[in-house]
């Protein structure tokens, strides 16, 4: 680090114990204080709303911020009461005159401001994340390397931080920073609210978890010569296999290693054969390892981190599908272990040249029996593949099924108090068939294969949220009224909004989905949970949308009937009643299936 020294003035008017300000010739600011035969000095800005410091209260080695009480230390700048500590420098006195050095040792202040970051995101403190978040920035590390700006390293930062202490693996705070990165690097929103959406939905769900720890007979003390050395052929299927044994230590463990030695792509081979398996507690296994995935080739300092906590999660998850409600799928999936399926083995589904399109009225003919219900889903979806047809494209279509099912639910589930369902249980087949057809061009044929036949029976599993009948067209009052899209989606006119949608073209709707991306992160929802689902359900029916060959308006109509409304984000009522009930009778609420 290069000394930059600049004069302060003589010694003799820095009275002792009494702050005072001096400024250099850039109109930098610095609170000083002489006490003990020392000059202590601080950036005058206090670091939580830039109050000046030299106009604070002195007591102890304390200065004190005048306005909301935050605290300091002047040997070190750490703050004893507040937020964030304060930026120091280091001073000397040269024949009587007071000389201050104004160089940053730019590895020690990073040092400082990320472990004051992590601070901020294990106490749920956006504000002071954000803030901590736009000092790194300032640094000029990563400046214009991504779409993320500045705050590339912030964002970098709260991924690492997010999944260390997740304490049940990757979660919808984790999913939500992928989208929402994704969603600033398009010049959708800015990145600092962003970053305060995210670090809150983080920062929530782990406040005060310390690192969720490596588990036993993690390998890190060999060398990374060794470990290559020692490193077996079959490793990404000792993870599955552990996966499987319910063993979380170990599979995190060799995924950590397998992240170092083979990177994302091997976890991504890894993780696929199990993932395929199953729908994992309602699609998040699928949705969560798309996310991580996304988010471990964004940030690479942070993919062994993301990608063991995308693990620990398929280590805790419930494979939905061996239970009993999913007799059907089950045995589609058993039949399809059987069948030949097209194409040379290892080849990936995306690129079979053999794989048949599904389009017209072939298309709908399958989608009406995938929205029919489990068994005819799946048996469609088998009866299609042996025929030929690709995964990717039924997924495709599964994927505009989803959508329907979406638009048509029955928003009176979430009236009753003897029913645990809400909309967010039927966004989920949207977001599963979005991540299932992401993960199914990286495939193997059989996996892609086994990824449509669990989303076609989750589709039709969930035909119980159909309402009876359509939603409202426009009121009287807002057609009187006019307005565009947003102007109805921010009034919660679901009527209004649907009416405008049903007559723009491919890109009115395409516009659409951008414009409406502000109000999915910042508008729609208050809890973070609710934030998360409508902004990767948002995601999700986009993306559906721009790869379906046939698009149609039903993609924007789902995110409507999903976003517009303003739902109840806790029922004690529900939480009370559903409790009383089975206390009294011993019977679940009702259900979806």
């Amino acid at each position: 680090m290069k000394s930059d020294w600049i004069d302060l003035g003589p010694l003799s008017e820095f009275p002792a114990e009494v702050p005072v300000l001096r400024k250099d010739d850039a109109g930098r600011r610095f609170a000083c204080v002489l006490r003990g035969g020392e000059v202590h000095a601080l950036d005058d800005r206090c670091p939580h709303q830039g109050y000046p410091l030299s106009q604070g209260a002195l007591r102890g080695g304390v200065l004190t911020c005048a306005w909301h009480n935050w605290k300091f230390e002047l040997a070190s700048g750490a703050c004893t009461f507040g937020g964030e500590p304060v930026r120091r420098y280091a001073t000397r006195i040269d024949g009587g005159r007071v000389q201050l050095n104004r160089a940053v040792d730019t590895a020690a202040e990073v040092r400082r401001l990320v472990a004051g970051l992590r601070e901020a995101i294990l106490r749920d403190e956006p504000a002071r994340a954000l803030r901590e978040g736009l000092r790194l920035g300032a640094l000029g590390l990563h400046r214009g390397e991504t779409g993320l700006g500045s705050l590339h390293l912030a964002f970098e930062v709260l991924a690492k931080d997010g999944a260390e202490r997740a304490e049940y693996g990757f979660d919808h705070g984790l999913a939500l920073l992928a989208d929402l990165c994704a969603w600033v690097e398009r010049g959708r929103i800015p990145a600092e609210e962003a970053f305060v959406v995210a670090a809150h939905a983080i920062g929530e769900a782990s406040a005060r978890l310390g690192p969720r720890g490596k588990g036993p007979g993690k390998v890190g003390a060999r060398s990374p010569l060794a470990r290559i050395a020692d490193f077996e052929l079959d490793e990404p299927a000792k993870v599955s296999e552990a996966l499987a044994a319910e063993r979380r230590d170990e599979a995190e463990a060799r995924m950590r290693e397998l992240v170092e030695i083979r990177g994302t792509a091997g976890a991504r081979r890894a993780l696929m054969p199990f993932v395929a398996q199953h729908l994992y507690d309602y699609g998040h296994g699928a949705i969560f390892l798309s996310k991580a995935l996304e988010l471990a080739e964004r940030f690479s300092s942070a993919a062994d981190e993301v990608l063991a906590a995308s693990t620990v999660q398929l280590a805790w998850a419930t494979a939905d599908t061996s239970l009993p409600p999913f007799t059907a799928t089950r045995a589609a999936l058993a039949r399809l272990a059987d069948l030949p399926l097209p194409g040379p083995d290892g080849a990936a589904a995306a690129t079979r040249p053999d794989a048949a399109p599904l389009e017209g009225a072939e298309r709908a003919a399958f989608e009406a029996e995938v929205l029919a219900g489990e068994q005819p889903a799946v048996e469609a979806t088998v009866r299609w593949l042996a025929r030929g047809a690709g995964p990717l494209a039924l997924l495709g279509a599964i994927g505009h099924a989803a959508a329907v099912r979406l638009a048509r639910f029955d928003s009176a589930w979430e009236a009753r108090l003897d029913a645990e369902v809400g909309v967010l249980d039927v966004t989920h087949a949207v977001t599963f068939a979005e991540a299932a057809a992401a993960l199914g061009r990286e495939a193997l044929p059989r996996e892609a294969a086994q990824l449509a036949v669990l989303a076609a029976g989750f589709v039709g599993k969930l035909r119980k949220a159909d309402a009876a009948t359509p939603h409202a067209s426009a009121t009287a009052a807002t057609r009187a009224r006019g307005g565009g899209l947003l102007q109805a989606v921010e009034a919660r006119d679901v009527g209004a909004a649907l009416a405008i949608a049903r007559e723009l073209d491919a890109a009115g709707r395409r516009r659409a989905f951008a414009e409406l991306a502000p109000f999915a992160a910042f508008d729609a929802a208050v809890r973070p949970i609710f934030t998360a689902h409508a902004v990767k359900t948002l995601e999700a029916l986009e993306r559906l949308e721009s790869s379906d060959p046939q698009p149609d308006g039903a993609y924007l109509a789902a995110l409507l009937t999903h976003v517009v409304p303003v739902r109840r984000e806790l029922s004690a009522r529900r939480i009370a009643a559903v409790a009383r009930k089975f206390m009294s009778d011993g019977r679940p609420p009702d259900g979806l299936y």
